[in-house]
């Protein structure tokens, strides 16, 4: 764990539908989004937000434990453009760059369509990296900092 030399342990990047998750995979997406949404960046917020049941879920484990994820929300469910949303890594496998790859193949997927997100401030030069440029912003969502940017996703 930390190395990455371990990448070749963890699962390729899974994708499945809501109705595709098991009942283990959606109990460990809840527990992983609140251990860093709640927990560690302390926004007091209600995850559950009936968006996840439109998404596609994306996934990455090892072994049998979900340690990245985020979701991509259809148009029109969020912003007029597809949105990536709740990109979250387990705290004892940052580093890695699995939130990185898991949005590089997100977007890939969708090669051709905008993507349009609301990252938080601190993120804004990993999403600049990806392709996103700043649209609004800064503004407070959850008591936190965030952006607005947008990806044509063209290339």
């Amino acid at each position: 764990m930390g190395h990455p030399w371990c990448l070749n342990m963890f699962s390729d990047v899974i994708k499945k539908t809501f109705d595709e998750l098991t009942l283990e995979e959606l109990y460990q997406i809840l527990d992983l989004r609140n251990i860093v949404f709640i927990m560690e960046q302390k926004i007091n917020y209600i995850d559950t937000d009936y968006k996840d049941q439109y998404c596609i879920h994306y996934m990455i484990k090892d072994k049998d434990q979900l340690i990245a994820y985020l979701r991509v929300v259809p148009k029109g469910k969020k912003f007029p453009e597809y949105a990536l949303s709740r990109v979250v890594s387990h705290p004892q496998y940052r580093g890695l760059k699995l939130g990185e790859k898991l949005v590089k193949i997100a977007m890939e997927d969708y090669k051709g369509e905008p993507f349009r997100i609301s990252g938080q401030a601190y993120l804004k030069s990993f999403y600049e990296r990806l392709g996103f440029e700043v649209v609004k912003g800064p503004y407070i969502e959850e008591d936190i900092l965030h952006y607005e940017m947008l990806a044509m996703n063209l290339e």
